[in-house]
């Protein structure tokens, strides 16, 4: 199954603020993304984190 923008959930879990630095390339694609699909920075961010720590495949030792 590919990427896919879930709806927004209940917000019962805390939230905590980390600054990450991107590249402005990869900011302006992610922007635009967020805009085409009338969602914002933080929460199209937050889905595609999500998505790569759900779906990781971790190598065997």
């Amino acid at each position: 199954m590919g990427f896919k923008i879930r709806p927004p959930t209940s917000r019962t879990e805390p939230s905590l603020n980390k600054t990450l630095r991107l590249k402005e390339t990869m900011i302006n694609k992610i922007q635009k993304l967020a805009d085409e699909m009338d969602i914002s920075f933080n929460y199209l961010v937050t889905q595609m984190l999500q998505y790569c720590l759900d779906n990781l495949e971790q190598e065997k030792k």
